[in-house]
C-alpha cells in the first residue's frame, strides 16, 4: 500500500515522539516502587485514560472488526454488559478497599488472604497469561503492517517489541500512563474516522443494513442478543459467562488494569479513575463493532464468509484502512499503533511487577534493594517481550480472530480469579485451604470443558469454571479453620484497619 508523505511524517513524529516522551518521564527513577507504581503520584485523569487503552488496543481493533464481520452487534456486549456496569461496581466497592491494602498486585492480596500457595499460583497463571497476550497484541501489529504496508510477519513484531522495550523498561508505569493518555485520544479520532469514512463508502446506516441482512447467515447481525441455542454467543452464555464472570473479573482483577489504579495518589482519586474511565468507554462498543459490519457489506467477495473453515483472521481492518484519504490514513495508522504499545506496555509492566513482587521477592530474596528491583524489572520487561514475540506465531496458527483468543485465555482463570476476590473480599468464611481448592478446583474445570469435550463457547467455561470454583472454596472452607478477625482487618471489607490512637 503507498503511503503519501503526509502519513508517513505523522506515523515516524508519533513513534519517535511516543518513544522520547515515555523515556523522559522515566527520568529520576531509582526504585521498583517508582518503576511499577510511579511513586503513587500518577493523577486520576491520566489514569482514566490509561484504563480505557490498556483494555482497548490493537487487538480490540483488528479483533473485533474481524468479530464484527463474522457475528455482528453481539460483539459490542464486551462493553455494554462486560465492562460499564463492572468498572463502576469495582469503582465504589473494590478499588478503593484494595488501594488502602497498599498492594502491589493482585496475587499479593489474595496471598495476604488466603495464603502464599494461593499466591504463587495466581502469579505463575497470571505471568503465562501476559505471555500469550503479549503474543495476541504481536499479532495484530504483524498481520497490519503486513498486509497495509508489505512488510514481514517477524520484522513487524522485532521491530515493534524493540521500540515498546524502550520506553517500557525505562519509564516504567508513569511512562506507561502518561502515553496512553496521549494514545487515547488519538485512538478515538482514528475509530470515529474509519466508522465515518466506511459509512459514507457503503451509502450510509440503512444500505449498510440491507445489504448485510441480503447476505446468507446474517440474520442475527444487527440483534444485540442471539438465541439460547446459538452456536457461539448464546444469550444466556454472554449473560453469565461475559455478565457474571468475565466482565466483573477482569475489571477488578486484571493485574494489567488495576496496577493503574495501585498508582494514584488517594483512594478517592483510584475511584474518579474508574469513573472517568467507565465514561469514555461508552463511547467504543459501536465504534470498533460497525466497521465489521461496513467491511462485511463492502469486503464480502474478497474475505468470504467469516463462519467458513478457510476464515483467516486480521483482514477486514486492513482492507478498511485502504479506504482512507492520504493525511487522514497517517492519523488511523497512528491510532493503531497507539492501541499496539498501550496494550504491550500495559501487559507487559504488569508482568514484570508481577514476577518481581510476587515471586522473587516474596519467595527468592525477600531482602533486595528498590535499585535492585528496578534493574531486575526492566531486564523483565526485555524477557516478557521476547517470549510474546514467540508465542505470537502459535496464536496466529490457532485462532480465528485476535479477540477470540485473548478472551478463550482469560477463560481458563477469571471464573476462580473472581470466586476467590469475592469470597475473600466480602466474607469473613473462606479459609485459606477453601481459597486454594478453589483456585484448584476452578482451573480443572476450565482445562477439561476446553480440551476434554467438544467445542464449548469460552463464555459457558468462564461460568461453569466460576461455579466450580464457588463450590470449592465453600465445601473446603465447611471443614477448615477460619483466620481470626485480627489477621483479617484491612483484608475483608467489613473489618477495617484498627485507627491507631494518637
Amino acid at each position: 500500500m503507498h503511503l503519501g508523505s503526509i502519513d508517513i511524517t505523522f506515523v515516524v513524529l508519533y513513534l519517535l515522539g511516543i518513544a522520547a516522551f515515555g523515556m523522559w518521564m522515566g527520568r529520576g527513577m531509582h526504585t521498583g516502587f517508582d518503576l511499577f507504581l510511579g511513586g503513587k503520584s500518577l493523577p486520576w485523569w491520566a489514569v482514566a485514560a490509561s484504563l480505557v487503552v490498556s483494555d482497548i488496543g490493537a487487538k480490540d481493533m483488528v479483533g473485533l472488526a474481524d468479530d464484527g464481520y463474522r457475528y455482528g452487534l453481539v460483539m459490542t456486549n464486551f462493553d455494554l454488559i462486560g465492562c460499564v456496569f463492572p468498572v463502576l461496581i469495582a469503582a465504589f466497592l473494590f478499588m478503593p478497599f484494595l488501594w488502602l491494602a497498599g498492594v502491589y498486585t493482585i496475587p499479593e492480596y489474595l496471598g495476604r488472604r488466603y495464603n502464599q500457595y494461593v499466591r504463587l499460583c495466581f502469579a505463575v497463571i497470571w505471568a503465562v497469561f501476559m505471555v500469550g497476550t503479549l503474543g495476541v497484541i504481536f499479532v495484530s501489529a504483524g498481520t497490519m503492517f503486513e498486509s497495509l504496508l508489505g512488510w514481514n510477519f517477524s520484522t513487524s513484531v522485532l521491530m515493534t517489541a524493540i521500540l515498546v522495550a524502550l520506553y517500557t523498561a525505562f519509564g516504567g508505569l508513569k511512562a506507561v500512563v502518561y502515553t496512553d493518555l496521549v494514545s487515547c485520544v488519538v485512538l478515538i479520532i482514528g475509530a470515529i474516522l474509519i466508522c465515518v469514512i466506511g459509512l459514507q463508502e457503503v451509502g450510509g446506516w440503512q444500505a449498510l443494513r440491507e445489504k448485510v441482512d441480503a447476505m446468507p447467515g446474517t440474520e442475527y447481525h444487527f440483534q444485540l442478543l442471539r438465541p439460547a441455542d446459538d452456536a457461539d454467543y448464546p444469550w444466556p452464555a454472554v449473560l453469565l459467562g461475559l455478565g457474571f464472570v468475565l466482565g466483573p473479573a477482569y475489571w477488578i482483577g486484571n493485574q494489567a488494569i488495576v496496577q493503574r489504579s495501585f498508582g494514584t495518589k488517594s483512594q478517592s482519586e483510584a475511584r474518579a479513575s474508574y469513573v472517568m474511565c467507565a465514561a469514555i468507554k461508552t463511547l467504543f462498543p459501536f465504534l470498533l463493532v460497525v466497521p465489521g459490519l461496513i467491511g462485511l457489506a463492502l469486503f464480502h467477495d474478497k474475505i468470504g464468509p467469516g463462519n467458513s473453515d478457510s476464515w483467516q483472521g486480521g483482514q477486514v481492518l486492513p482492507e478498511l484502512v485502504k479506504l482512507l484519504p492520504t493525511g487522514i490514513l497517517g492519523v488511523v495508522l497512528g491510532a493503531f499503533l497507539a492501541g499496539i504499545m498501550s496494550n504491550l506496555d500495559s501487559y507487559v509492566n504488569s508482568a514484570a511487577t508481577l514476577c518481581v513482587t510476587d515471586i522473587y521477592q516474596a519467595l527468592i530474596n525477600r531482602r533486595a534493594t528498590g535499585p535492585q528491583l528496578m534493574w531486575l524489572g526492566r531486564a523483565l520487561v526485555v524477557m516478557f517481550l521476547s517470549l510474546g514475540a514467540c508465542c505470537s506465531f502459535f496464536v496466529r496458527e490457532r485462532f480465528g480472530s485476535v479477540f477470540e483468543a485473548f478472551q478463550t485465555f482469560l477463560s481458563f482463570f477469571q471464573g476462580p480469579l473472581l470466586a476467590l476476590l469475592l469470597f475473600g473480599m466480602l466474607t469473613r468464611f473462606a479459609t485459606q485451604w477453601g481459597g486454594l481448592a478453589g483456585l484448584l478446583s476452578g482451573v480443572t474445570v476450565a482445562s477439561y470443558l476446553k480440551f476434554g469435550t467438544t467445542d464449548l463457547s469460552f463464555l459457558w467455561i468462564a461460568w461453569w469454571s466460576f461455579v466450580a470454583s464457588v463450590a470449592g472454596v465453600a465445601i473446603v472452607s465447611l471443614f477448615t479453620k477460619r483466620y481470626n478477625d485480627d489477621r483479617l482487618r484491612g483484608l475483608v471489607c467489613w473489618l477495617p484497619m484498627r485507627q491507631e490512637r494518637g
